[in-house]
C-alpha cells in the first residue's frame, strides 16, 4: 500500500511539473544552441534541452511531449533556440528539424571572374577557384542572352550580389545562383533606346562592365555610357584604360603610353567598337545607365589616375586638353 502511494504521489508531481511547465509564466532567456544526436530517444531530447536551460524539467517536457504525440517526431541536428522556449514554439522547431548552417557571401560590383573565384574560395570550406573560373571561362550551357556567343566567357553575366549558400555549394551551383540572379536583374532594364541603336543586350553588358571600370562615383555612370554611345555612333575607339588593364591582366593607377600598345583584342585603344566580352560583371544601376545613358553630347573625359577626383566631361578635344592640364595639375 505504501508503494503504491510513493508511485502515485511522484506521478501526481510529474504532472503537477508538467501542468508548471505547460502554463509557466517566465520569460525567455538569451539564446542558446542545442545538438541533438541522431538515434536520441525522447528521454535524451528531453535531458539535452533541460541542461542547456531551454526546459525548466526535462521530465515536464517529456511528460508534455508524450501526451501531446509529437515526441516521436522530434528531428535531430542543430539548434537556435532560447532559454524557457515556450513549448509550442520549441516543439515546431523540434519536429520541422534544424536548418542547415549557410554561409552569406558578397560578390562586390565590378568584380571579376578572376577575383569572385578567390573571394568563394576565401570564404567557403574546399570550394574550387580553378573549377570556378574554368566552367565561367568556358560555359557550355545556354544563357539566353541575346548577342552572347555560347562557349565564351561568362563574364558580366555572373551577377554581383549576396548570396546565401550552404558549405557544400559547388562551383555549378553557384554560377547557376548568379545567372538566375542576371536574369532577374536585366529583366528590370528597359533596353528601348538600346533596340533603336542596334545595341543587343549583350553589348549594353559589355558597355556596362566599361562603366563599372571606369566610373569612380554613381552620378558619373550615365555621362560615361553617354561617351562610349557617342563614340560608338561617330565611329570613334573609345580608347578607355579599363579595358588596356584588363588586357594587361592588371591594376596599375597609371597608364603608360607602352601600356596602351598591349595587344589584345580588348585594347580599345587600338581596336575600334566594343571589346568582345565584358571585362567584370556589372551591378543593376550600372546595367540600367548603359541601357539610357545621359543625353548629352560628350565624347570625352578625363580625372586623376588614382580615382580619388572627379570626373571632367567635354564634347571637344581642345576642352578635354585643358580639363587634362587641370587634372594634371
Amino acid at each position: 500500500m505504501l508503494a503504491v502511494c510513493c508511485c502515485l504521489l511522484v506521478l501526481v508531481v510529474a504532472l503537477g511539473a508538467g501542468a508548471a511547465y505547460l502554463f509557466r509564466t517566465g520569460s525567455q532567456g538569451g539564446a542558446v544552441t542545442v545538438t541533438i544526436p541522431t538515434g536520441s530517444s525522447l528521454h535524451a531530447v528531453a535531458d539535452v534541452l533541460a541542461q542547456a536551460g531551454v526546459v525548466p524539467h526535462a521530465l515536464a517536457f517529456e511528460i508534455r511531449a508524450r501526451l501531446s504525440g509529437t515526441g516521436s517526431q522530434f528531428k535531430a541536428g542543430t539548434y537556435a533556440l532560447r532559454v524557457n522556449e515556450p513549448y509550442s514554439a520549441l516543439s515546431a522547431a523540434l519536429i520541422a528539424g534544424a536548418k542547415p548552417r549557410t554561409i552569406k557571401v558578397t560578390i562586390p560590383e565590378g568584380y571579376t571572374v578572376a577575383q569572385t573565384a578567390t573571394l568563394l574560395r576565401g570564404k567557403i570550406t574546399g570550394f574550387s577557384a580553378k573549377q570556378y573560373r574554368t566552367l565561367a571561362e568556358n560555359y557550355p550551357g545556354h544563357v539566353g542572352v541575346k548577342g552572347y556567343k555560347r562557349g565564351t566567357t561568362l563574364q558580366g553575366l555572373l551577377f554581383p550580389a549576396t548570396y546565401d549558400v550552404l558549405p557544400t555549394v559547388t562551383p555549378s551551383q553557384f554560377i547557376g545562383l548568379q545567372l538566375a540572379a542576371f536574369h532577374a536583374n536585366i529583366a528590370k532594364v528597359d533596353m528601348t533606346r538600346a533596340a533603336k541603336a542596334n545595341l543587343t543586350p549583350y553589348d549594353v553588358v559589355i558597355i556596362a562592365s566599361l562603366i563599372e571600370g571606369e566610373a569612380g562615383a554613381a552620378h558619373d555612370r550615365a555621362k560615361i555610357a553617354a561617351v562610349v554611345w557617342n563614340r560608338l555612333k561617330q565611329g570613334m575607339r573609345l580608347q578607355i584604360d579599363a579595358t588596356v588593364l584588363y588586357a594587361l591582366g592588371k591594376h596599375k593607377n597609371i597608364v603608360t603610353f607602352q601600356d596602351l600598345k598591349v595587344v589584345s583584342p580588348y585594347n580599345t585603344y587600338l581596336h575600334s567598337g566594343l571589346p568582345p566580352t565584358p571585362i567584370d560583371n556589372p551591378g543593376l544601376a550600372t546595367l540600367a545607365a548603359a541601357a539610357s545613358p545621359a543625353a548629352v553630347d560628350y565624347l570625352y573625359y578625363v580625372g586623376r589616375s588614382d580615382g580619388t577626383g572627379p570626373l571632367y566631361f567635354s564634347s571637344s578635344y581642345s576642352q578635354f586638353l585643358k580639363d587634362e592640364a587641370k587634372v594634371q595639375k
